[in-house]
Parts: structure tokens; sequence; C-alpha cells
């Protein structure tokens, strides 16, 4: 399924009454509910197939930082500066089962360097790899393929949300990276990028277009450009399924089986190659950091059109 057919709205209606309850059991970050999404219970869901046609359904929430969503376009401009051997020198491709703000790994690891480009460290070390002349430029270039994946030049940062989250824990895991070679220069040509792309905001109509235009090979769904080389999609998709759901991405592979990002605002974009994207948005949270409705959805909804990467 490549297009979206008009009774998939009243299927995703269903199973978002379904969750509504469950979607409460969870807990929103303090400064998520401050400054961002404090809405409890709540749960939205869009679809995009790949020939630009959307459906939502759930509630209304308007516009949300992505967070670590960020990671994986951030990924794309990285290696599309970088090319994947000299980029794969700063971080490693392997998954973690710890937390994505872990340090121990690192610690534990013979090179001591950040596991991949999903946890915090490692994709502090890719966004050190982005080239431009300045803070502003590094970051105009992540913004800008943002926009292009979304479909909207209007798209982009919410400097409260960069004031209230804590910043003491990035910074340690810069000078770690620092310290052993894996980033360069000083915190303050680098930080600002991670936490400016991480409170990148956009709509669920919006985020599931993006996660439509990585399932679609990285080809806009309206012009045919190709906004990301098929190569660099291919890499995207594969850290999306080992590491894009912190240390729940082994369970979620085999529950969902489908390619996806999560952020702690409670959202998720999963790409299924070759037929939609997803964005689901419930900020309520389970111990992985990870939306609990989203998660459950997404399984309902790979199980229903069986969609599972390794059902295939």
């Amino acid at each position: 399924m490549n297009q979206i057919k008009d009774d998939i709205k009243d299927y995703l209606e269903k199973i978002i009454k379904e969750e509504k309850q469950v979607a409460r059991d969870g807990k929103i970050p303090d400064y998520i509910e401050k400054v961002d999404n404090e809405d409890h219970g709540a749960i939205s869901m869009a679809i995009t197939g790949l020939d630009g046609r959307c459906i939502k359904a759930g509630d209304d929430e308007g516009r949300f930082s992505i967070q670590s969503m960020s990671k994986v376009i951030s990924l794309a401009v990285a290696l599309m500066d970088q090319g994947e051997e000299k980029l794969f020198q700063h971080v490693g491709k392997e998954p973690t089962g710890d937390p994505y703000h872990s340090l121990s790994k690192m610690e534990l690891q013979e090179d001591g360097g950040p596991l991949n480009p999903m946890v915090n460290a490692g994709a502090i070390a890719v966004v050190g790899q982005i080239k431009g002349k300045s803070v502003d430029d590094k970051f105009s270039r992540i913004l800008d393929l943002t926009r292009n994946l979304a479909g909207n030049e209007e798209i982009d940062y919410n400097p409260e949300i960069v004031q209230a989250e804590g910043h003491d824990l990035n910074r340690a895991l810069f000078y770690y990276n620092r310290y052993g070679g894996y980033v360069d220069g000083e915190l303050e040509d680098v930080l600002p990028i991670y936490w400016r792309m991480t409170s990148i905001e956009m709509t669920i109509e919006e985020l599931s277009r993006v996660a439509a235009v990585i399932a679609n090979y990285g080809v806009d769904l309206d012009t045919g450009e190709q906004l990301i080389p098929r190569e660099v999609v291919k890499v995207l998709k594969t850290f999306m399924v080992t590491c894009g759901m912190y240390d729940q991405s082994g369970a979620f592979a085999v529950d969902v089986g489908i390619p996806a990002k999560s952020g702690i605002s409670g959202g998720i974009f999963a790409s299924i190659p070759g037929r939609m994207g997803i964005g689901v948005l419930g900020p309520d949270l389970n111990r992985h950091n990870n939306s609990i409705a989203g998660i459950r959805l997404l399984k309902k909804i790979s199980d229903r059109w069986n969609l599972s990467l390794f059902n295939q």
C-alpha cells in the first residue's frame, strides 16, 4: 500500500480510542510539560502515502519539538558532507542497551567512542562533522533539509525549549567526546547546533511526510527531487531499525519490525520502505522514554497490514 484510502481514517480513530486510557499511564519530562506538550493522554497520528496524500486522526496537538527524531536528519547531512568512511571514524554503528544519555558504554569500550548516531553522545559527534563556517550556517543545513523533507519552509526551532532543557549532561558528553578525539573545537561551536535541532517544531502531518520521503528512498513526494541520496537513506533506515527506539530498539524490532525513530516529546516517525510514512504523538512516556501510545498504535498498524520488514 503506497496510497492512503478514506477507510483508513476510521481504523485510526478506532485504535486511538482503544488506547486512550493506556496513553495516560506514563510520564512527561518536566521541561516538555512546561513549554512544549502538557496534554496527558493525548494521541495524534498521521499517515502519508507516497502519492503525498495524508490522513490524520486523534487530537489536534499543533506543533511539538521533534527532539531526538532530529538525529536522523543531522545524520543525513553529515553523511552527505563527509561520506560513510570518514564519518564513522567519529561514531560507531552498534546498538546499545543503555539509556540514550549514558556514558557507561563509552567508558567500558576499548576505543571509548560513542556507539551510534542515535544516542546523545553519537549525535553530538555527528553534528561536529557537519560543514559550515558558523553555528548558524551549520544549523541552517539541518533546518533546510528538515523543511524540504516536511514540505514547509516556515518550520523553525523554539528558543524556549532550548532554554528549558537541562544542558549539563550534554556538556559532559561533548567533553568526553573531545577527550577521545571524536569531536573537535569548542563546546560553543557544536552544542548550540545540537540543542537547536532537537528543538525544531513541526505538526504530526509534517512528521509523517518526513517519514514518507525516507520511505520513498529520499525522493520528494511532489517534485521527484532526490533530497537525500539513496545510499544515505539505506544507512538512516538501518540505524532506525537497530537503534531508533533507544534501549527498547530490539523489542520494537521484534514486535513492530519497521524503521522508526522516537523522541522524548512523545513523537515517533516510522518509514515503511516503498509504502508510507507514519507520525505518532503521545506525550506520556514509558521507562525507555518512548511514547506508550505510539508503540502500541504502531504495533497494531504493523500487524493489520503486515508491515514488519521481517515478514516480507
